[in-house]
């Protein structure tokens, strides 16, 4: 997806093993180091450490080598089933081989209650791959046709729908139990709709992103407990106890967003553009 636009960012596992999401931070970037006044070099370097609320300078620092950003994009990855068989409940509305994912109320209600708390500043879609074999996977990767071989849904078109199904890679497919043709835009289509949204820096596009989400959970529910849950695993110990003094810092953001996308099962990713 990263090469549909020139600028994604996505906080997931992998910014854990660069970042050290758990306490330690990390750089490896040595362009970066004249930031970090609490790095000592003597004889073995080491880390003399810095508060959560000092790493906001270096949100900024990236500012201003950041392109802006204007679009956040939720994903919620589907594998579907394979129906092969014409007694398969939706056969009538193919009549030929297709696929299937379940569309669970609960993460459907949480991706329109995003959209809805969004105001246009993001979209919010189900990916899914039209193709069956690991054999294809693995082709498919290694020629980057991934997204061009899987079906985009827009999760706003699937409202008080419990199933979807199709047969070919695209936004085409139909939402049932009440069978209803489905036509949704692709990525391509996503990013260049955005393009009249406000260019923010990163880190304020990423505070945006993390109060947009914190909006969107029902404070005393299941799933506002769970991400307060995820963010406390990714905080850690007495790390977790000190971070409060760090709320509305950039960094505290990622890792709600981070906790976010643990939590629910959604991929988030920012979207920005060099125009």
């Amino acid at each position: 997806m990263a090469r549909r636009t020139s600028v994604l960012f996505s906080p997931d596992q992998t910014d854990e093993g660069i970042l050290g999401f758990d306490g330690a931070f990390f750089v490896p970037d040595p362009d970066f180091r004249f930031l970090f006044p609490f790095i000592r070099s003597r004889r073995w370097p080491h880390f003399a450490g810095m508060s959560a609320s000092e790493i906001d300078h270096f949100g900024q620092a990236l500012d201003a080598r950041l392109p802006p950003f204007n679009l956040n994009l939720f994903v919620q990855y589907k594998r579907p089933e394979w129906m092969r068989r014409s007694s398969a409940t939706e056969w009538a509305s193919w009549n030929a081989a297709y696929y299937r994912y379940t569309i669970d109320p609960k993460q459907q209600g949480l991706l329109e209650k995003i959209l809805a708390t969004a105001a246009g500043r993001a979209a919010v879609v189900y990916a899914s791959p039209a193709f069956w074999a690991n054999s294809d996977l693995f082709a498919l990767a290694g020629s980057n046709s991934i997204i061009a071989s899987s079906n985009i849904a827009s999760a706003d078109m699937l409202t008080g729908h419990d199933r979807f199904t199709y047969t070919v890679p695209g936004g085409h497919g139909i939402a049932h139990s009440e069978p209803e043709n489905i036509e949704g835009p692709s990525l391509d289509a996503i990013f260049a709709g955005a393009a009249d949204n406000e260019r923010l820096p990163f880190s304020k596009h990423v505070k945006a992103t993390a109060n947009l989400i914190e909006r969107g959970l029902d404070e005393g529910s299941t799933d506002y407990a769970l991400w307060q849950s995820a963010r406390e695993a990714i905080l850690g110990g007495d790390f977790a106890d000190a971070f409060p003094r760090a709320r509305g810092t950039w960094i505290d953001a990622v890792v709600s967003m981070m906790a976010f996308s643990q939590a629910s099962e959604i991929r988030i990713a920012a979207v920005g553009t060099n125009e």
